[in-house]
């Protein structure tokens, strides 16, 4: 036995005796002895020959978790994702199971009792989330609650497409449909004196290059009069906005990373002159620079809507639109006081050039289209 394992052992002192705990104060003491892997077995396997009195114990502890993260604004799918992301699936699974209150496995081997503790210290570990108010639905008297349906339906035609001319037909319309009914609703329910409030909700931002993707998001969130707000550790982003305009960000989020995805997998590996890999900085830049130029072909294409619908609503648009934004800064505000904006930085001109130029393809599906020039 080398010094290293010698003084690994000396460190890892004997717990108190199995059976000088009860069964609750056992599997807390396993809890806290994971990154001291003799002493975790040994409470393990103590644990293990307890039989039903553990099952019944380790049920009421996780119950009692689970009571605890929903207390912290957590729901069955954020927590189940974040059990999968840290752990992996078959946590995932487990804690699905917890969650539902469902018959799962006996924790009579030590491995379906480790899978139940690492779960537990998740739950344990998770932060307490802003509360969330869900927008009301913004149906209106006179209204289409089919609209969005018909939109998604145009945006997976424009996505699947191979003819450039019948994407851009199918976005255009698509487009036109969105753009008109979302400030429609605005003006109607202004008018109606309808009690429309924002909410938010909460989309995932997964790796790899989660920091370029949750800039996408934030650009698609504001250029339709939405705030989104990333949230690095736990890989989400929380986007705030009326009901009808949070769906559609989402739409639209979803189609772009397709769009950008497949422009950048197209692109291949890239490596320097000494043949080294640089398809990690190519491709990092080139999601920064797609969702920027997107951003600002959004924006572009949003300020084209409005002029449009200020011929028909006059003086009354613009200031139910300020206040709409503001009611949404408001949420944000309220939920994320000390957010802050980071800086990015790109090590990749290639990667930057290839982002910009897919961006100037891509269909944005809800708002009016704006050509690149030149």
């Amino acid at each position: 036995m080398g010094k290293r394992d010698r003084l690994r052992r000396r460190r890892e002192k004997a717990p108190a005796r199995p059976e000088d705990l009860s069964v609750r104060e056992t599997i807390f003491a396993a809890l806290g002895a994971r990154r001291q892997p003799l002493v975790y077995r040994q409470l393990l396997e103590a644990l293990v020959a307890e039989g039903r009195s553990l099952d019944r114990e380790l049920d009421a502890v996780l119950a009692e978790a689970v009571r605890t993260v929903r207390g912290r604004n957590w729901d069955e799918g954020g927590a189940v994702r974040q059990a999968e992301r840290r752990l992996g699936a078959a946590q995932a699974r487990y804690l699905e199971d917890v969650w539902r209150a469902r018959e799962r496995p006996s924790a009579a081997t030590v491995a379906v009792l480790a899978c139940a503790i690492e779960v537990l210290a998740l739950l344990l570990s998770l932060p307490v989330l802003p509360k969330l108010v869900a927008a009301p639905p913004r149906v209106r008297p006179g209204g289409d609650p089919k609209m969005l349906e018909r939109v998604r339906a145009l945006l997976a035609k424009a996505e699947s497409t191979t003819f450039p001319e019948e994407a851009e037909a199918l976005s255009a319309k698509a487009q036109e449909l969105m753009a008109r009914h979302a400030i429609d609703e605005a003006m109607v329910g202004g008018a109606e004196g309808f009690d429309d409030t924002p909410g938010g909700v909460r989309l995932p931002v997964d790796d790899p290059y989660a920091r370029a993707k949750s800039i996408l998001l934030a650009e698609v969130a504001a250029a339709n009069r939405c705030s989104a707000v990333w949230s690095e550790s736990l890989g989400v982003s929380t986007v705030f906005g009326y009901e009808s305009d949070l769906e559609f960000v989402e739409m639209l989020y979803t189609s772009l990373l397709v769009q950008a995805t497949s422009a950048m997998v197209a692109a291949g590996s890239q490596v320097d002159v000494y043949g080294r890999s640089r398809t990690r900085s190519f491709r990092h830049a080139f999601l920064l620079a797609y969702a920027t130029r997107v951003g600002h072909r959004l924006r572009e294409a949003e300020a084209a809507s409005q002029a449009a619908a200020a011929a028909h609503y006059g003086e009354a648009l613009l200031p139910v639109l300020a206040d709409r934004s503001a009611a949404v800064e408001a949420a944000r505000d309220t939920a994320f006081p000390g957010a802050v904006k980071r800086p990015v930085s790109v090590t990749n001109a290639a990667g930057w050039a290839a982002g910009r130029a897919a961006a100037d393809l891509a269909s944005l599906a809800g708002r009016a289209e704006v050509r690149a020039p030149g």
